[in-house]
């Protein structure tokens, strides 16, 4: 595969991976963590101290059990530390191997255009803007943040889902690759079972229509990765039932509900959701006056059913949040940790002005133009995420999924036009 690769486009990775690294370091010279993993840290402290999954709460100034967010990378900070190795070395690790994931990322960005039909220099370019990406060189990219390890390996597992879709029989080394590639961004970013539980449900779908054979081993791959994505959450349920006797994966999924329905949400995340006076903490003490009584687990539980209560209650008010929502999914703007917005970006407003305008020709079969069984694969993370922001809200970083199907598809519907070069498609680029 990497012979295939042309010489210049060496010294062009290699200038792109420099300047990820700058930027990583450049920005962080200090080698911290985000403030989730932070939070997360935290508890991997206290618990090696033997207080167990605990956490400072700073409004009730004690330490209370604590899943807000995903519990695997505790279990990975835990072990670092009874290694014996330091933290910031961690770090390096981190941002290690997001860059290499960046250019395998790049990769096979390069390898789906080709298999859409691109041209092997048009596809080439169309990693390239993959690369330089606002998202990818620098609002998450250039930052400690796990979207960096788990965007490329979606990219990956799509593209292997594309061949496997086109025909190409089904390899244990694909699929032990589809399979921890899934596992590890699902363990990371717990959101991404959504994600990939809707890309694999339109894959098995897609191949309900093939010969018994390739059908077959499109089930075993799914039962296979089911399986295991079972075993890798099994020790996160045990601890939450210990800790809250719940079998769950987190307990942040209800205060997101509720922070996507109700009254004085516009439909992205709120960084004054907790403060006690600002009007959305008056509004859930309004309506559950026992909140400070709860354990996390029941809060959660309290928010998520007012925030169905409001649904129920507000049905208008909801189609508006929907409509409010999806404006927002699909603007210009940009994920930023410390800020409620960005400003719009023109590489970003460029990006989606080219989908929707290629979206319109397509569905209004401009030059015979039509959706393709493999569309669907590619578009399914774009699809996800957007639902996501109606159950939540809109978030962008997990609008990231998103991006490479925004970029890519209006370059594979311009190849079908003959705007770019395109040339059969390659049957055998991962080779």
């Amino acid at each position: 595969m990497l012979r295939s690769i042309p010489r210049y486009i060496w010294p062009v990775a290699a200038l792109l991976l420099v300047v990820r690294l700058a930027l990583n370091l450049g920005l962080n010279p200090g080698l911290e963590w985000n403030y989730d993993e932070r939070r997360n840290g935290r508890i991997a402290d206290n618990y090696l101290a033997g207080r167990g999954y605990v956490s400072l709460d700073p409004e009730r100034k004690q330490l209370r059990p604590d899943s807000f967010h995903a519990s695997f990378p505790v279990f990975v900070y835990v072990g670092w530390s009874r290694a014996g190795l330091p933290r910031h070395y961690l770090t390096l690790l981190v941002y290690a191997a997001a860059a290499g994931l960046y250019l395998v990322g790049g990769l096979y960005v390069q390898r789906t255009l080709r298999y859409f039909g691109l041209a092997p220099g048009a596809a080439w370019a169309g990693a390239g803007l993959w690369a330089v990406s606002p998202g990818v060189v620098y609002y998450i990219g250039a930052f400690w943040w796990f979207e960096n390890l788990a965007l490329p390996l979606l990219i990956l597992v799509v593209y292997k889902l594309l061949r496997l879709h086109g025909g190409r029989p089904l390899r244990w080394p694909d699929a032990l690759l589809i399979t921890a590639s899934v596992v590890l961004s699902c363990l990371l970013r717990g959101y991404l079972l959504a994600v990939y539980g809707l890309l694999f449900a339109v894959f098995l779908g897609l191949m309900s229509w093939k010969p018994a054979r390739p059908r077959q081993a499109a089930w075993g791959l799914g039962l296979g990765l089911l399986l295991a994505l079972g075993l890798a959450h099994a020790p996160i349920f045990l601890k939450n039932h210990r800790l809250f006797g719940a079998y769950t994966l987190s307990n942040q999924a209800g205060f997101e509900l509720l922070q996507g329905h109700n009254s004085i949400t516009q439909g992205r995340f709120m960084f004054d959701w907790d403060e006690r006076q600002r009007p959305f903490d008056q509004f859930v003490r309004r309506h559950i006056p026992q909140l400070d009584s709860l354990n996390q687990y029941q809060e959660s539980q309290a928010r998520a059913r007012l925030a169905r209560e409001w649904v129920a209650a507000h049905p208008a008010g909801e189609l508006r949040l929907w409509a409010r929502k999806t404006a927002l999914f699909f603007s210009p703007e940009n994920f930023i940790a410390d800020a409620p917005r960005t400003p719009w970006n023109p590489f970003t407003a460029l990006t989606l002005l080219a989908f929707f305008g290629v979206l319109v020709l397509t569905l209004g079969r401009y030059r015979g133009l039509r959706f393709r069984a493999a569309d669907a694969l590619l578009l399914t993370p774009l699809v996800a995420t957007w639902l996501l922001s109606l159950v939540f809200f809109v978030g962008f970083r997990w609008r990231f999924f998103a991006e490479p199907a925004l970029l890519l598809f209006p370059m594979l519907v311009a190849g079908r036009l003959g705007w770019l070069r395109s040339g059969p498609t390659a049957q055998d680029t991962d080779r």
